[in-house]
């Protein structure tokens, strides 16, 4: 009795089709003892059917056969390109995680910032290793550039690579100041307050280009909704589209050969194969690096979050972040628009137009002197502006408001929340500047970081009693003190107080109390 065969219905029979047509893109003109060799690290036969995967697979064709050893050497490119794109993809894949818990409005954000941290497994690192992995990103694609201008590969035939990588640099900053209003906590609000009111310093368009930033007068729920739009969906599609054209550039002109910058150094004509050797040290690099990322942010590094956003209330110390530290130390100095805008625009403007601007052909090392010298004077420059734009410079600091601010701020971390939960001390304890000493509490009877916490603060009155004169003048002094505020059913301390009390010219300011609780210590470790 003949079987009759039974026809898959059509559906299936494409579906089977495209997985295997996707199958062999990925897999082409290889078979199993030739990828058995290529794990093995066994030479290539000849002829090589690894340098057929190139020619059939769009997949493999992009990245090319065999790279030069110049192009290869760490101590010439460093990988920073290569590092920037890892970069990017360890920002697109944690932030898509981060995207299914997060609600961009401003009554939901903070709340889901903390079900993040604190209810959703793996949540905490996810969101360390997207908020140190933009950090990351900012310094390596910055990196990038001055290597690229030190060897000179912005010279022709490559300007337009150049060009392309300035775009991505700005692209860069941007997404990584949108992605900073997205916690909604006190340090995001207010930075991003102070950068958006640089707008108004644009002649006839400011007030409109700060509405059309902010949706507003003032940053508030609009605000947030268009920076997590922009975050998430405008800016990665514009950094995937220029990536794309960026790496195209780069392989279609290949990268500069070292043996330009000296004199006497012949080209090496030997390649590196892409398959193994270029493989195996990508694949190795990515695994080192995300491990190290996950340990970083596991056990050295914390991206906390502060209070949650309050128009109402200024913490002290406001202050742009770190990559935006020279633009805020330029404002200092002088007027917002000829400072923050125009001389800006001006620096930015020159470097998009450096490969036409500068007429030398050479890019050696000795015919570039003055350019050299420009660099460094720039980045001297640019190091005393990140300087000038930190809280310290150019504010006058006073004794009373700097230790309040030290040790118990009312938003952020003091130095008071360095000190474990369960090393604070168990009675009440009081250390007094004026005294030099303990006065209410058995001092043998501290942890060592209690007691290191009670010196460093005598340390710091002594330190600013001679920074502020007038603060030294008055008799100005102060106590600290730690006292068990709340206990649990087991007799357990789930809640301390610690009070700053500055006296100045023998009248006591009005204390500052902060309370620390077990809970936060937890959610902070």
């Amino acid at each position: 009795m003949a079987t009759q065969q039974v026809e898959r219905p059509g559906g299936m029979r494409r579906l089977m089709a495209w997985v295997t047509e996707v199958g062999r893109s990925f897999f082409p003109s290889m078979g199993l003892a030739d990828w058995r060799s290529v794990l093995r690290g066994d030479p290539a036969p000849r002829p090589n059917p690894r340098m057929r995967v190139h020619s059939n697979s769009f997949w493999y064709h992009i990245r090319p056969r065999a790279l030069p050893e110049e192009a290869t050497a760490w101590y010439y490119t460093v990988g920073l390109g290569w590092f920037s794109f890892f970069l990017f993809m360890v920002e697109a894949i944690t932030g898509l995680v981060l995207m299914i818990f997060y609600i961009p409005s401003a009554s939901e954000a903070y709340p889901s910032m903390v079900k993040i941290m604190t209810d959703v497994p793996l949540g905490n690192l996810m969101r360390n290793v997207h908020r140190l992995g933009a950090h990351l990103m900012v310094a390596i694609v910055t990196l990038h550039m001055i290597r690229t201008y030190i060897t000179a590969s912005y010279k022709a035939p490559r300007q337009f690579i150049w060009v392309t990588g300035m775009v991505l640099l700005l692209l860069t900053l941007v997404l990584s100041f949108s992605g900073y209003l997205l916690p909604w906590d006190q340090l995001a609000y207010w930075a991003v307050t102070i950068g958006s009111s640089m707008a108004d310093a644009t002649p006839g368009l400011g007030d409109a280009i700060n509405k059309l930033l902010r949706g507003a007068v003032d940053v508030g729920g609009q605000t947030l909704l268009r920076f997590y739009l922009l975050h998430i969906f405008m800016l990665p599609g514009i950094a995937i589209a220029l990536i794309s054209i960026h790496y195209y550039a780069v392989r279609k002109q290949d990268i500069s050969p070292i043996h330009e910058l000296f004199d006497g150094m012949p080209p090496t004509k030997r390649k590196v194969p892409f398959l193994p050797d270029q493989v195996y040290l990508e694949v190795a690099a990515i695994a080192f690096l995300t491990f190290g990322l996950i340990a970083i942010n596991q056990f050295f590094w914390n991206a906390t979050l502060e209070g949650h956003a309050n128009a109402f209330v200024t913490p002290q110390h406001t202050k742009a972040p770190w990559y935006f530290l020279w633009l805020q130390g330029m404002l200092k100095v002088g007027d917002k628009f000829f400072f923050g805008l125009l001389l800006a625009g001006v620096m930015f403007g020159g470097l998009f137009l450096l490969p036409y601007i500068d007429r030398n052909p050479s890019r050696k090392f000795k015919d570039r002197k003055v350019a050299l010298a420009g660099l460094v004077v720039a980045m001297v420059l640019l190091g005393f502006l990140t300087y000038a734009g930190l809280p310290a410079y150019g504010i006058q600091e006073t004794a009373t408001s700097e230790l309040v601010f030290e040790w118990v701020p009312g938003e952020g971390e003091g130095k008071v929340d360095e000190v474990p939960f369960d090393a604070l001390p168990a009675s009440a304890c009081t250390v007094d500047s004026f005294t030099g000493g303990f006065t209410t509490c058995d001092e043998p009877s501290l942890s060592p970081e209690s007691k290191a916490m009670f010196e460093e603060f005598l340390a710091d009155v002594a330190r600013w009693k001679q920074l502020d004169k007038p603060f030294a003048n008055q008799g100005g002094d102060a106590t600290l003190t730690v006292e068990p505020w709340q206990l649990n059913q087991e007799g357990q301390v789930e809640l301390e107080k610690i009070t700053l009390v500055i006296t100045v010219d023998g009248k006591q300011q009005a204390p500052a109390v902060r309370f620390l609780s077990r809970a936060k210590d937890n959610l902070r470790q």
